[in-house]
């Protein structure tokens, strides 16, 4: 038995072993800075626009960081931000933003701590404008768990080139392998997963959209489990989100990638209720339908992290009444174009949404967790079912070569296409 192998069975089994990288969950993490550049655990481009971006970099304590970034990754000419301190209420990280950016546009980066050399350099790509027909490529899936290491798919993730990266909640597993109660535990959990090296170099070339599901706080947790404020903080402390003041901890937004797709990322987790039976509650609901029947988009992709059809009452099977509301008002408006994104089934799956008149589910995953051993795979339900490899899905949107139609391809760790399906519109 290969080490792959001995690390899927372990985890299949329900075991948790130490991190090879990083020692158990709740242990002490030693983490070394680079002491040329007092940089560590790589960076984080994230919720990037036609004109923005946001950047996630931790440093050593005390410490002032700066970003510069160009055009061009010589870096002959660039322009650099103001130098801002890391906060230790943020396990010393920084969140800066990058805005006046061009559409379209990659866009290269290095971290720069106050009196050291410059980090290494990195890279994303900015949304085409709204009008633009650009084509578009991003790669999602979800659930990642330390004692899987190294995430050998993120590998393939980076060879397959996308403009995006969709991260579909379990980024970590905090009750797993050692339990987070304290937020340095939750950090922990972060900096064990952050400093695999295949993550590292993926999201060096790629930014990143992160959503929470269960195990960032307890397993099927509710709003009001007790660890929920921890986990939500130590979250948002490691993934770069554009917050308000108004309301620090909403997720949920939408993003424009040209004219061909608009990304709706739902948050559908902090605002669950089962006694009034909804996943979304009731503004967040009113946005998606106010932001889907505005969208001139071809393709409005939602983000859900669970999927839409089985898989039990932690899913949307629990909440009948919303999910009926939801495909009653995409299809009543006939709306076009609306496919649902999801993972946490630990498997690769085309759903046929039940009474959801032609509407697809598209679940993807696990990225490194145990497989899907459970499901039913020759449920009617299932167009496609997978669980046989850690995978994600690559989805293609190109209006220049056909305005009505996206690619949707399966990949596994080893970067192999194992089912392709065109989706139209």
């Amino acid at each position: 038995m290969n080490r792959r192998e001995f690390l899927k069975s372990v985890g299949a089994a329900g075991l948790a072993i130490p991190s090879l990288l990083s020692g158990s969950a709740c242990a002490p993490v030693l983490l070394q800075s680079d002491p040329t550049t007092g940089l560590s655990l790589g960076y984080i481009s994230g919720d990037v626009t036609h004109q923005s971006a946001l950047i996630w970099l931790r440093a050593d304590a005390g410490s002032r960081v700066s970003l510069q970034f160009a055009e061009e990754p010589s870096f002959r000419q660039f322009n650099s931000t103001m130098a801002t301190a890391v906060d230790p209420g943020a396990d010393h990280s920084a969140i800066i933003p990058l805005d006046r950016l061009r559409p379209a546009t990659r866009y290269y980066f290095r971290g720069l701590v106050s009196g050291k050399t410059p980090g290494p350099i990195a890279s994303f790509v900015t949304a085409p404008a709204p009008a633009d027909d650009a084509k578009v490529v991003f790669c999602f899936s979800g659930d990642t768990r330390e004692s899987y290491q190294p995430f050998t798919v993120m590998q393939a993730v980076q060879a397959q080139r996308p403009d995006f990266f969709l991260h579909l909640g379990d980024t970590i597993y905090a009750d797993r392998g050692g339990n987070a109660r304290s937020l340095e535990e939750f950090w922990q959990k972060y900096r064990a997963n952050r400093s695999d090296q295949f993550s590292q170099n993926c999201f060096g070339t790629t930014s990143v959209y992160a959503l929470w599901d269960d195990h960032e706080v307890a397993d099927n947790y509710l709003p009001d489990h007790p660890l929920a404020p921890i986990g939500h903080k130590a979250f948002l402390d490691y993934w770069p989100i554009r917050r308000t003041a108004s309301e620090p901890e909403r997720i949920h937004h939408s993003v424009r990638w040209g004219r061909g797709m608009e990304l709706f990322l739902l948050d559908t987790r902090q605002y669950r209720d089962p006694k009034r039976t909804t996943m979304l509650g009731k503004a967040q609901r009113e946005w998606l339908f106010d932001g889907l029947a505005k969208s001139i988009a071809t393709f409005k992709f939602i983000a859900t992290t669970v999927t839409m059809a089985g898989g039990g009452s932690d899913r949307w099977d629990g909440y009948p009444k919303e999910r009926t509301e939801i495909l009653r008002y995409i299809n009543e408006k006939k709306l076009p174009g609306v496919v649902f994104l999801s993972a946490d089934l630990h498997c690769a799956a085309i759903t046929k949404i039940p009474n959801g008149g032609g509407l697809l589910d598209i679940a993807a995953g696990p990225l490194a967790a145990p497989l899907n051993r459970v499901t039913n795979g020759t449920n009617r339900r299932y167009e496609f079912f997978r669980a046989e490899n850690f995978n994600f899905a690559k989805i293609t949107v190109d209006p220049k070569v056909n305005a009505n139609e996206a690619l949707l391809e399966f990949i596994d760790q080893d970067n192999r296409v194992f089912h392709t399906r065109k989706i139209r519109a």
